[in-house]
């Protein structure tokens, strides 16, 4: 209780700071302040058997056999060797395989160069089932959505959901997004959500708005990211994005439109979504829900590509995802640069203010929201 009283007082303090930057007419609609606390592609794997019948790819070891066939020995030979050297092969046979791939008839390091590699046709989904949107693409290759049971275009999951990085399951996220989620955001800086309504407990049209933040995310005691924290917003319009959308029994919905936010390497460059969709439960402690589009294919490739030890199969990962794209192509060679895909995410409450210190929204509900009505501060929209 100690330590409650003292964070509300501390909220009080920042408040009452900045109160005087805030204008003293009433706002007409409610705003509502998140920050985005998880995010990664969205998986299913409910039944890896039913998606990956074929089991083919399977883990780290199953990729040394792989590659070790990859630089010329059998596949007896190959087993022989991951059993005598255990899942990390000898830096000998590592650095023979990191350089398997030829240029100019000389070897070059497969990561930088996987356009010169041969495919190792790695397994793809043939589920039936995958979160998305209907994206209007011209695949005949047809997700049903396990939410909303709608026809949906997800060709990521069907490249890289056989992958045994990618059998994550929520709070889990695919291998490496989970260790370049944890640097990043001790690191750099992360994303507000807010939601303007006239009253967001009800059904109704609303805005989403998107934005960078300028400070990385905070830390809780646990290691989890803390609600109800301060951030201020980018004033570079580079990362701003608006949303015309409408809740329905808590569900919010977007018009879609184009989505950008820069991000920062080891995980993704940005987040860039044409033709973005949204589909989230909107509650004032938190949103949970998926956004959907066309991604870079070749970006997302070089997420994995520049972090191989992953268990992933980088190069595998490259071709499928090749092969998958479904949109954009490019009018000399024809090949698409633009692939289907989903994220999932997560949001929790927090204060945000502008470049100038003036708070335009504030949580949605808790104790800290009437504290914050009870300082005689009003929201700027």
């Amino acid at each position: 209780m100690a330590l409650k009283s003292q964070r509300l007082r501390h909220l009080v303090c920042v408040l009452a700071g900045v109160g005087a930057g805030l204008s003293a007419s009433p706002s007409h609609a409610e705003t509502r302040g998140y920050i985005v606390s998880w995010f990664a592609t969205a998986t299913n794997v409910v039944d890896f058997k039913a998606n990956c019948p074929l089991d083919k790819n399977g883990g780290q070891v199953n990729l040394n056999v792989r590659q070790l066939m990859g630089i010329g020995y059998t596949k007896e030979e190959a087993l022989q060797i991951v059993q005598d050297s255990g899942a990390q092969l000898t830096p000998e046979f590592t650095k023979r395989i990191n350089v398997n791939a030829k240029l100019n008839d000389r070897p070059v390091p497969i990561f930088n160069y996987p356009e010169a590699t041969e495919d190792p046709q790695i397994e793809m989904v043939t589920g039936k089932f995958a979160y998305g949107f209907d994206l209007s693409s011209k695949t005949a290759q047809k997700f049903e959505d396990p939410d909303t049971h709608q026809m949906i275009d997800n060709q990521l999951w069907r490249a890289v959901g056989c992958l045994d990085s990618f059998r994550a399951v929520p709070p889990g996220k695919p291998y490496p997004e989970e260790l370049s989620w944890n640097l990043m955001i001790d690191s750099a800086p992360g994303w507000s959500l807010r939601l303007v309504g006239d009253d967001l407990s009800k059904d109704g049209k609303v805005t989403v708005i998107l934005d960078r933040l300028t400070q990385h995310l905070q830390r809780d005691a646990t290691g989890n990211v803390l609600s109800n924290a301060t951030y201020i917003m980018e004033s570079s319009k580079r990362s701003h994005n608006e949303f015309q959308a409408e809740i329905k029994n808590g569900m919010l919905t977007i018009t879609p439109k184009d989505l950008y936010l820069e991000a920062e390497h080891p995980f993704y460059f940005d987040i860039a979504l044409k033709n973005a969709h949204m589909r989230m439960q909107v509650t004032p402690e938190k949103i949970v829900g998926y956004w959907g589009g066309y991604l870079k294919w070749q970006d997302f490739a070089y997420m994995y590509t520049s972090r191989p030890a992953n268990g992933a199969d980088s190069i595998g990962m490259y071709h499928a995802l090749k092969k998958m794209a479904d949109a954009d192509p490019d009018p000399k060679t024809g090949q698409n640069r633009l692939i289907s895909g989903t994220y999932r995410m997560e949001a929790i409450p927090a204060f945000l203010a502008d470049d100038s210190g003036k708070i335009v929204a504030v949580p949605g509900g808790g104790e800290e929201s009437t504290v914050a009505a009870n300082t005689g501060i009003k929201v700027a929209n």
